[in-house]
Parts: structure tokens; C-alpha cells; sequence
């Protein structure tokens, strides 16, 4: 591993630079009031930015705040209230695990310290750093994506040479200062946002462009991946005015309510569609003692972050209470009170048309 020893004129010069910058162009978000420099308001947004970008965070932080003003009130909530605020945000494990951060923090007090924080659920190397830095103004090194890039960029490291990582992260130590690392680090991230972007990124803007050796050209040129393709079947299973619903197991859509469904098979040839469906759909059925005829008059599209999906609808109306495992029956009018995703709100809205 190569180790970077960073002159002390390149840090006072960079770190100062970052800081002036910041002080004029950072962004307006609502957890960097000062009324909200809380370790509650902290975690809440950082755990929202996992995955998601600050645009879309926005809203779902306020509305959050607004049902749960302090972390007194947030104990109160159930996971379903939680799930529901979450809906459309996506990455549901996030949600889950801020249930059962909270749970634990409900019954004990911990050491607001880098190594406390890390045995919250849901809380590792870079929430507990950010946390610590912006709340306390410790000095340690807050390391993600975006300053993965900034760095990357300043040091002109070749993306695919082995210690990356770890040659990030001595960096990143090496010039984090021992003061102002709260808004150090916010600096960074709204560099990487509004300057130092993924693409085309606005060098002549750059507070530190003196310092960096960027050149364009560390920047690995990769072949599109091709998005895999798959199919599956929701049932919408009726009795009267009641539909059956199970409680998502699955990580991607964790604790949220849906229709059954059965898995989701790759489908990149499309000409094996019939064949696939059918094969699945008489597995899920026999599993769950229900004969019925395949029809496959609708289909919905939906795109999760790795994948699109192709999900066909069979619609079952039971002439008799049936009672199923694992599944359980609700009223239709009370299926808005259920913690559900975009893909459960699609399917809705073709079978309630």
C-alpha cells in the first residue's frame, strides 16, 4: 500500500480553502438548523441519506420530524408508523433498523461515541463519524462516496489499482483537521454535489483546484451492465370485502404489506415467458392448495435499483373464507393503513380500476 504523507502547507492550504468555500455556498438543508443540531435530527437525516438523495430526503425528513419532533416522542412509534412515513423512499431495512435502534436506546443510554454508536443497528463506520463530527467536532475521518470521489479526483488515484480503499482512507485521515470537522466534512459533501460532480465536474469553480491533480482521466471506463430482466405473479385473492395480503419478508420490500407473490425468476429471454410463468404460478398454487386457471390478462412494470421487473396479475375471487399461512386477510378499505411500496401502490392501482 502506498502512503500518502501530506505536507503541512497542503493541509492548512486545503483545509482552509474547503472551509471559506463552505462558509459562502453551503446548502440550506433543514437538519443543519441550528435548532436541529440534535443527535436525534443527525441520525434521522443521515440514516434518510443512505441511498437517496438529498432532494428526495427532504420532504420525508420533514414530514418525520413533524410526526416525531425528538427522540422522546420517536420511542412511541410503532414499525408499521415508521414504514408508513418511509413509503416511496425505498431501501426499507433502513426503517426497520431504525425501529430497533430505537428500541434499544428506549431501554438504555449509551456513550454518544464513535464505538457506542456502531452498536446501533443500522449505524456503522460513516454515520457514527458524521454524527460525531458534526455534533462534537471530533477528529475522524468521515468517508463516503462523495469524498471517495473528491479524493480519488485531488490525489489522481487509479480506480482499479489494488489498496484503493485503504489508500482513500489514510488520505481522507491525513487531511481531515483537528477543528471545524463538522462543517469540514458537510464542505466536502456539498463539493461533491454542486462542483465536484459525477459528471462533467465544474473545475474552474473548484475552491482547491490548485491542489488537484485531476486530470479526467481517473475515471474507469466500464461497459454498461445489461439490467437484468425478471418476471413473477401477484394474486389478488378476494372474499367479499376482504383481500388477502402477506407481510413482505423479502429484503428489498422488508415489513411491508403486499399482495401474495410468488418469487421473481430472471427472465433476459423473453421467449421462455409463457413457460416461466406457468411453472411458477402452479408452484405457488400448489404450495397454497388453490387450483385455479392461469389468466394472464395484466401485467405491471417496475423498476427496483438492480433489476426490472415484469409482474403479472391473477385475479382470484373465493366464494369461501379460506384461511392461508403466512398470509392474512384484511379489509379493503383498511389496506391504507398498511405500510406499502410503489410497486404494492401500481398493482392497486390496476386491480381497483
Amino acid at each position: 500500500m502506498q502512503y500518502y504523507h501530506i505536507k503541512k502547507k497542503f493541509k492548512t492550504a486545503w483545509q482552509k480553502k474547503i472551509l471559506r468555500w463552505y462558509s459562502k455556498n453551503k446548502r440550506n438543508l433543514p437538519w443543519r438548523q441550528k435548532k436541529n443540531q440534535h443527535f436525534y435530527n443527525i441520525w434521522i437525516s443521515e440514516i434518510m441519506l443512505q441511498q437517496t438523495t438529498v432532494k428526495t430526503v427532504i420532504p420525508y425528513y420533514n414530514k418525520f420530524i413533524e410526526k416525531w419532533p425528538n427522540l422522546e416522542t420517536f420511542f412511541e412509534a410503532s414499525l408499521d408508523e415508521i414504514l408508513i412515513i418511509w413509503q416511496g423512499m425505498g431501501y426499507y431495512q433502513r426503517a426497520k433498523n431504525l425501529y430497533l435502534a430505537k428500541e434499544i436506546l428506549k431501554k438504555k443510554k449509551i456513550k454518544l461515541n464513535l464505538e457506542e454508536l456502531k452498536k446501533l443497528p443500522g449505524i456503522g463506520d460513516y454515520v457514527s463519524s458524521a454524527i460525531c463530527a458534526i455534533l462534537f467536532d471530533q477528529n475522524c475521518a468521515v468517508i463516503d462516496s462523495n469524498i471517495k470521489k473528491i479524493v480519488t479526483r485531488t490525489f489522481n488515484l487509479e480506480k482499479n489499482k489494488p489498496n484503493l480503499e485503504k489508500n482513500i482512507k489514510n488520505i481522507a485521515t491525513e487531511l481531515t483537521p483537528l477543528r471545524n470537522n463538522g462543517s469540514y466534512c458537510q464542505a466536502l459533501m456539498d463539493l461533491a454535489n454542486l462542483v465536484c460532480t459525477n459528471k462533467k465536474p465544474n473545475c474552474l469553480a473548484c475552491p482547491v483546484k490548485n491542489e488537484c491533480k485531476y486530470e479526467g482521466n481517473t475515471e474507469l471506463k466500464t461497459e454498461k451492465k445489461l439490467v437484468k430482466k425478471k418476471i413473477g405473479i401477484t394474486y389478488y385473492i378476494k372474499f367479499k370485502d376482504s383481500v388477502l395480503l402477506q407481510r413482505s419478508g423479502d429484503r428489498m420490500l422488508e415489513n411491508l404489506y403486499c399482495f401474495p407473490m410468488t418469487s421473481f425468476i430472471d427472465n433476459n429471454n423473453e421467449l421462455d415467458e409463457k413457460k416461466l410463468l406457468k411453472q411458477i404460478g402452479n408452484n405457488w398454487q400448489k404450495i397454497n392448495s388453490i387450483t385455479y386457471k392461469h389468466v394472464f390478462s395484466k401485467f405491471i412494470k417496475h423498476t427496483f435499483s438492480h433489476f426490472h421487473l415484469k409482474l403479472f396479475i391473477i385475479e382470484i375471487k373465493l366464494n369461501s373464507k379460506k384461511e392461508f399461512a403466512n398470509y392474512e386477510w384484511v379489509l379493503t378499505e383498511d389496506i391504507v393503513n398498511k405500510p406499502s411500496s410503489v410497486l404494492m401502490k401500481k398493482i392497486q392501482g390496476e386491480v381497483f380500476c
